[in-house]
């Protein structure tokens, strides 16, 4: 989770072209360019569109998704989920956001057979085979089920694990107004404390609203809550949990002096107008270190239009993404407890 990436891209040159024929030729090389330009510009968008996307993957109503132990995201009839493996027969899926949902442990049988899961459902919902296994990767295939036929889940090959995010903690997601003053007003919940800019107010209601609906929303707020939850993690416990998870005792860089150090123990965001109706959206991790305190991630929201701008992950979440994001949420949640988020990510 906290490593760096830094990428070189060394200019390239190009020789400038050869006029001829006076201002004909000028006149054409011009227009050539302009057309790369453009060309340029679309491939450009397209890549960074892929970039970004590359790591979701829409089945539809039902088909194949390989899965690692680092992780994958996936769209099943409309809903998203993360889901990642710790051996070719166990499988960890979560139905996001995260912070909303549990998550469900499922052994998986290598005759093909598929196991039936009632996902937040009484009967089963979700339908998962595993089609092959092939250097620590599973090829699954995932159906959505009816729940007009009232099929009847596989409970001896389900169960919900324990997690440090509990259903009953969502209740304190929505922030509710405790100081107003003619400025601005502040929020706070269990997992954030929000400070706002409220001019205009129909502005900043917007872009909240955009905001929470962003893919960056839920993931974010599910670290906030880790982050949180690690005023619970004594060296004593840590210690238990990583010798339960790694069988041997943490030493270096791993032990609970040097990650508690790194790993921040909150997370708050703002949403404030930097002019128009254009509102800076700035997440700000706090941790015993200068290295891993300050900005996690920013973007700009138009609350006229919706759109998104400008998106950057820096400080903590340096070289990372929403995927890489995911898998590690994901590692901390099988994990479990208070200690889940101090643990290396496998």
């Amino acid at each position: 989770m906290f490593a760096y990436q830094y990428f070189n891209m060394a200019p390239r040159k190009h020789k400038a072209p050869k006029a001829h024929n006076g201002r004909k030729a000028v006149k054409i090389n011009a227009g050539r360019l302009a057309i790369y330009a453009i060309i340029a510009i679309v491939i450009i968008a397209i890549l960074a569109y892929a970039f970004t996307y590359k790591g979701i993957q829409d089945i539809g109503t039902g088909g194949n998704v390989t899965v690692s132990q680092s992780g994958t995201i996936f769209i099943l009839s409309g809903s998203e989920y993360s889901a990642y493996i710790s051996n070719p027969n166990t499988l960890y899926i979560s139905k996001q956001p995260a912070f909303l949902n549990p998550v469900m442990q499922i052994s998986l049988p290598s005759n093909k057979a598929t196991v039936h899961v009632n996902y937040g459902t009484q009967y089963s919902n979700i339908g998962v085979e595993l089609m092959s296994s092939h250097n620590g990767s599973d090829t699954i295939y995932f159906s959505d089920i009816s729940q007009s036929l009232a099929v009847s889940p596989d409970t001896g090959a389900i169960k919900i694990i324990n997690s440090s995010v509990s259903v009953a903690s969502t209740t304190t997601i929505s922030p509710s107004p405790i100081t107003t003053n003619t400025t601005h007003t502040t929020k706070s919940t269990t997992s954030s404390t929000v400070t706002t800019t409220t001019a205009p107010p129909n502005g900043y209601t917007n872009a909240l609203t955009i905001l929470k609906k962003s893919k960056y929303y839920s993931i974010l707020q599910n670290y906030s809550m880790l982050y949180q939850n690690t005023s619970q993690c004594t060296p004593s416990l840590y210690n238990k949990t990583y010798e339960n998870n790694y069988v041997t005792p943490p030493t270096g860089q791993n032990t609970y002096a040097n990650v508690s150090a790194f790993v921040p123990y909150n997370m708050t965001y703002s949403v404030n107008s930097i002019g128009g109706n254009i509102y800076l959206v700035n997440y700000t991790a706090y941790s015993h270190t200068t290295l891993t305190t300050g900005t996690a991630f920013k973007m700009q929201i138009n609350a006229s239009d919706g759109a998104i701008s400008n998106p950057t992950f820096s400080g903590v979440f340096q070289g990372l993404n929403t995927s890489a994001l995911y898998q590690g949420y994901m590692s901390a949640a099988r994990i479990g407890g208070a200690c889940g988020i101090y643990m290396p990510s496998s």
